[in-house]
Order: C-alpha cells, then sequence, then structure tokens
C-alpha cells in the first residue's frame, strides 16, 4: 500500500470548522430544547396540582410560567395580534393574541388559540371578537401562563415601526409589544384551556403540546447534528490524506 502523508488545505480546514461548529451548535440547541421540554413536563404535572391561582397570586411568583391561572377582564378588540408560523396537523397558521386589561388593572396577552392563514399569506384571516358576558364588558379567561423562550429563532426581527392591526408578529417580544400597545404587559402570556368557552361559536383549535416534538425527538436530531459533525471531521482527514511522492 503506498505510503501517504496528512497534508490538508487551510481552505478545507477553515470550510470543516464552520461546518462542524454549525452542527455542533444546533446539536446542544437541541440538547437545551429537550432539556427545556421535560422542565415544562414537569412543572406543568407539579402546577397544576395546586387548582388555578388568582392574577394577583401568579403575579408575585419569583417564576410565574407554567401556572393555572383564573382571571376577568375586558379585552381590547381594536389590537390583535397574529404570532405566524404556527403548525397545526401539518397545516400553516397563526396563534391570535388579544390584549386584555384585567379587573385590578394589570395589562396581558391572552392567546386564544390558533387560526388557519389561508391560501394567499397578503391576506389576513378574520379575526372572531371576544365577546363580554355581561353589559360591563368583562370576560372570564382560565388558562395557563406561558413565558416566551428568549432563543426563539426567527429569520430576521420584527419591524414595528409602521405597525398596523392586527398585528402580524414572527415572535413575541413582551416590552417591544408593550411600547407599541402604550401599557406595561405582564411578562407572560395566559394561553386559554382547551375547551374553555371564551367565544361565541365554535372554540378555536389549542393544542398547546406539541405531541410529536418531545424530547426524545430533539434528542434524535441532536444525535444526528453530533454524527454529521463527525462525519465532516472524517472526511476531511480522509480527503488530507494524499500518496507521498517517491524519491
Amino acid at each position: 500500500m503506498p505510503a501517504r502523508e496528512f497534508r490538508p488545505s487551510w481552505m478545507g480546514f477553515l470550510a470543516t470548522l464552520v461546518v462542524a461548529a454549525v452542527c455542533l451548535q444546533a446539536a446542544f440547541w437541541q440538547l437545551s430544547r429537550a432539556e427545556e421540554k421535560r422542565t415544562l413536563a414537569r412543572d406543568f404535572e407539579t402546577r397544576s396540582q395546586a387548582g388555578y391561582l388568582s392574577l394577583s397570586e401568579l403575579l408575585v411568583k419569583e417564576e410565574p410560567g407554567n401556572y393555572p391561572v383564573t382571571l376577568r377582564g375586558r379585552p381590547d378588540n381594536s389590537r390583535h395580534i397574529l404570532l405566524d408560523n404556527r403548525m397545526l396537523d401539518g397545516v400553516a397558521g397563526y396563534h391570535l393574541l388579544t390584549p386584555l386589561r384585567s379587573a385590578s388593572g394589570q395589562w396581558l396577552l391572552v392567546n386564544r388559540g390558533w387560526l388557519p392563514r389561508g391560501r394567499d399569506r397578503a391576506v389576513l384571516p378574520e379575526i372572531p371578537a371576544l365577546v363580554a358576558e355581561h353589559d360591563d364588558g368583562m370576560v372570564t379567561v382560565n388558562g395557563r401562563s406561558y413565558i416566551y423562550s428568549p432563543r426563539t429563532f426567527v429569520l430576521a426581527d420584527d419591524d414595528l415601526s409602521d405597525a398596523s392591526w392586527p398585528l402580524r408578529v414572527q415572535k413575541v417580544e413582551m416590552d417591544a409589544l408593550s411600547a407599541l400597545l402604550e401599557v406595561e404587559l405582564a411578562p407572560f402570556e395566559i394561553r386559554v384551556d382547551p375547551g374553555f368557552a371564551i367565544e361565541t361559536g365554535e372554540q378555536l383549535p389549542r393544542v398547546w403540546h406539541d405531541p410529536v416534538m418531545g424530547p426524545e425527538r430533539h434528542q434524535a436530531y441532536a444525535v444526528q447534528w453530533f454524527a454529521l459533525a463527525g462525519a465532516v471531521v472524517v472526511f476531511f482527514i480522509a480527503i488530507s490524506l494524499r500518496r507521498r511522492e517517491a524519491d
């Protein structure tokens, strides 16, 4: 067998380094998401046993995410928010968020569920109003608090400089939306309980826990990314081993 020597190219080395780094970053991100979902599942079980909290009880929690809560408030049906790229059964759509001012004066976002996007992305869906139960304009909401991850990946940041309503966004940033709405929003949204009637007529679909992308699936993706990083390194070594020229 001809003797070989390791003679890598600098361009190949740099390309391998970049690709391997991207693969490792994706792998560790998947592991992080798996752990987040395990934590959410544990919190869901533990906090569900305590029953529904009032909004005032929730607001004093050091970590107010993932608690069952019940509250009454007056919705702002003039300024709905559509959270883009939400899938349900393989169909693209939005999560519909409506600002609501609680009886105590606290503003928060109520996630009412999923709306289909339709064939023409330029045409926004018809949005059902939150209808008050009584003449005082108040509605009752039973749901669960949810805090968005700051690591949400989007292709581009939302441009809120020329906002119109309903507002379509790629991610929920409470500080930016607070400034736009000119109110101080709670640091969490309330995801309405599946089956809880909050609108007249048919209720929006509410599937808050992804049955497909559980912790196990994230772990499997992490293994794939680690394997791809290893394959890139092996390929670089293989092409860098060249036949040694005879003296």
